[in-house]
């Protein structure tokens, strides 16, 4: 008998052995921040041609204030924006959307945490019974009454013999931080878009008062034209033709009242509000003045600052933990349960007796059709997906820096050959008008002018917003909310830093 129960002993002992040496053969090693860098380092470009763009020599409008750290948007120096950007991080409603759905993260965290600890409840309970019994050889009826009162206390615990507890505490905690990740992506991108608004509602309000400015011009021209024509120096088809370009800019003018009503409007979105409850603000403010491209640096660079990046990354280690899990789920389940119970038939003796019981249980599911093969294949696939997804967001987040950093050139140079457009375009059409008025050039020379003109003088209008836009994109896309004291001094510099 002493023999049967030893070897009985060495065959538990041998059963969970194999079982233990099986689940860690099963476990799915989860990518470390190492691992991470190389996924990165080959098929990503090295630079950003950097060497390629020019510093801007732009002097800073105003001093900027002295902290140690800058956010992007103080670079353009206006309280104005500050004071809308700090509105639209406490009231926005996608950044409180993501706030909601971080704290939910938070909370899945701490409910996976809790199967660490084990499961504790009390009860109590009591019960009366009460039976009637009839006689029938006398007819009479007879009563009995019982009475029982239980209290009980238990606990019970599962031992995380395959790492499955941990592994779903840990696929949470890095969902958590993805949606602390999203959380920082959302007010990178809200804090751009207020930017972006607010330079556009700017810019378009500086278009509007040059529409305004030349359907004054061109209103004093047709009274020049009248009294040209009332004197028989000029035509009346000449009178026509200057009203049609008097006509053609008032024309222009509604288009931009609407778009300043429609931006006013995404930008009380933007804030939080109900459109009409706009903050009050200096709309025709002139345009930031923006400084030196800042420093781009790598693309390994962007792993510390880009938030989707690192929500991405955070989303590939989850995938891992939750296949962990399922592979956990594919092994025996140890259980362990202690309840104390006392139980008596009046309140006062219950405290009197009390038992206790102790249970141990080993479960495992020996046929399911393959439900838990599968769902562990599925948890593989879906860490494969995330690992792909992570990389494209890395690929598109270094090409978004690249073409950024080409369309800052681009537009710079653009608006500079422009402006230059503008000067000889000006002057060509002071000497028209000086050849019309002395009678030795046709009305339709000077008009075809004054308009290239006045369209020109728009497009640059509209040209200098886009040369802000495309810095603002350019912050927004090296996804870094501060820039270093040193970096901003550097910006700020009249010198090209890069010239040799």
């Amino acid at each position: 008998m002493i023999k049967e129960k030893s070897t009985l002993r060495i065959f538990f002992q041998f059963v969970a052995i194999a079982l233990v040496f099986l689940c860690s053969a099963c476990g799915t090693p989860v990518p470390t921040n190492e691992e991470q860098v190389r996924v990165l380092s080959s098929p990503m470009p090295q630079e950003y041609f950097y060497d390629d763009l020019e510093t801007y020599k732009k002097e800073h409008a105003a001093a900027l204030q002295a902290d140690k750290n800058f956010l992007w948007w103080k670079t353009f120096a206006s309280e104005d924006l500050n004071a809308l950007e700090e509105i639209a991080l406490k009231e926005n409603y996608d950044i409180l959307s993501a706030y909601a759905r971080m704290k939910q993260a938070a909370a899945d965290a701490n409910i996976a945490e809790s199967e660490f600890f084990p499961l504790i409840t009390l009860g109590a309970s009591g019960a009366k019974n009460h039976s009637e019994t009839k006689n029938e050889e006398t007819g009479h009826s007879s009563g009995s009454s019982s009475e029982r009162y239980r209290l009980e206390g238990g606990a019970s615990y599962e031992v995380d013999l395959w790492g499955r507890v941990r592994s779903a505490y840990r696929a949470d905690a890095m969902r958590f931080m993805a949606s602390r990740d999203d959380l920082q992506a959302a007010a990178m991108t809200i804090s751009a878009d207020v930017a972006g608004t607010w330079v556009e509602l700017l810019g378009n309000q500086a278009e509007t008062a040059v529409l305004k400015e030349q359907i004054n011009i061109n209103e004093s021209l047709v009274k020049l034209q009248k009294v040209r024509f009332s004197n028989s120096l000029v035509s009346s088809l000449d009178v026509l033709q200057q009203e049609e370009v008097l006509a053609a800019s008032k024309a222009e003018l509604p288009d931009l009242l609407q778009k300043t009503l429609e931006l006013k409007n995404s930008l009380c979105i933007l804030l939080g509000k109900i459109p009409g409850n706009l903050p009050d603000f200096a709309m025709d403010a002139p345009l930031p003045v923006i400084m030196a491209i800042p420093e781009a640096g790598l693309p390994v660079h962007l792993l510390q600052y880009r938030p989707d990046i690192r929500a991405a990354w955070a989303n590939v280690q989850a995938s891992h933990y939750d296949l962990n899990e399922a592979e956990a789920n594919r092994f025996p389940k140890l259980n362990l349960s202690f309840s104390h119970i006392f139980s008596a038939a009046h309140v006062s003796n219950v405290l009197e007796n009390w038992t206790n019981e102790l249970l141990a249980s080993l479960n495992y599911t020996f046929f399911d059709a393959g439900e838990k093969k599968y769902q562990a294949e599925k948890m593989r696939v879906q860490a494969e997906e995330a690992l792909l997804a992570y990389i494209k967001t890395v690929a598109e987040a270094v090409a978004e820096v690249n073409n950024t950093l080409a369309r800052e050139y681009s537009q710079q140079e653009k608006l500079s050959l422009l402006e230059k457009q503008y000067v000889m375009a000006k002057s060509a059409t002071r000497g028209a008008l000086n050849s019309y008025l002395e009678g030795s050039e046709d009305i339709m020379r000077f008009l075809t002018l004054l308009q290239s003109t006045q369209d020109l003088e728009r497009t640059i209008a509209r040209q200098r917003v886009n040369v802000v836009q495309v810095r603002i994109n350019l912050y927004r896309s090296l996804g870094n909310m501060y820039f270093p004291e040193e970096q901003v001094a550097q910006m700020t510099q009249k010198e090209d830093v890069h010239e040799k």
